[in-house]
């Protein structure tokens, strides 16, 4: 079984890479230098139908794709992988609950880790300030997200991650969305912002801030990057959700 799911992880990432390279045909641009595309879906479905470990595998996988094939390099392949790592580790663990406190232990635990990853993030900041190391301050909540997925890849329990329930399936996906924005906005605000457009971080915010967004008025260019963030994290996991579950993925590839 383990040697069918890695050549399936195989092909999914196969998938990834056609997607990836085809982003700008089926992708929709936000102006905010990133696509709404379907790159990450073979992830998702990785999850869906195989569980953690074969999901972070195909996730490093297409990590390497990008770092190869697109253009953003290594920036687009980090911020992929990073905003990508919270769809796979908030599922995974709402998955595993069951009953009412445990599906609120896990949006408290949410919560928490959203705080964790702010303020360390603003922590490690602070004493980097104006130095070569505060363009890659952004790095860390990636960081801290990488090290607790691969956690619970490695997890004995393993398996597929049940969500095919609608409600629970809802619960992760706006606990994952809001990770996965919080992740997205300080990677962008701390380390891709300022690494492609060669300033310090601290420039880059201010400059962002001063940006008069339709609606929203200006300061507000962080709410951008989250929102559409949320919405790419909300498409990938819709479309694998109805792959996997409404579509019979699971049932036809998954173990039973």
């Amino acid at each position: 079984m383990k040697t069918y799911k890695l050549i399936a992880c195989a092909f999914l990432a196969a998938l990834a890479f056609v997607l990836q390279v085809s982003n700008e045909v089926i992708g929709i641009p936000t102006g905010f230098g990133m696509t709404i595309d379907l790159t990450a879906v073979p992830v998702m479905l990785a999850l869906f139908i195989f569980g953690a470990e074969y999901a972070f595998l195909t996730l490093m996988v297409l990590g390497a794709i990008i770092l190869i094939s697109s253009p953003s390099g290594i920036v687009g392949s980090v911020m992929k992988v990073g905003a990508t790592l919270p769809m796979l580790l908030i599922p995974y663990y709402v998955g595993k609950a069951k009953g009412l406190a445990e599906y609120a232990y896990a949006a408290i635990g949410t919560l928490v880790l959203l705080l964790a990853l702010f303020f360390a993030t603003t922590w490690i900041y602070s004493p980097l300030r104006g130095g070569m190391l505060e363009y890659f301050v952004g790095l860390v909540p990636i960081g801290l997200l990488l090290g607790l997925t691969y956690y619970a890849s490695r997890e004995k329990a393993g398996g597929a991650t049940d969500l095919s329930n609608v409600r629970v399936a809802a619960l992760a996906l706006v606990l994952a969305i809001l990770v996965r924005g919080a992740v997205a906005t300080l990677a962008n605000l701390y380390f891709a912002g300022p690494v492609f457009f060669q300033t310090p971080p601290e420039a880059f915010i201010g400059f962002l801030d001063s940006l008069p967004i339709p609606f929203l008025g200006a300061g507000m260019g962080w709410f951008v990057l989250f929102f559409w963030n949320a919405v790419q994290g909300a498409v990938e996991f819709i479309v694998a959700w109805v792959l996997a579950y409404r579509f019979g993925l699971l049932k036809r590839y998954g173990d039973d």
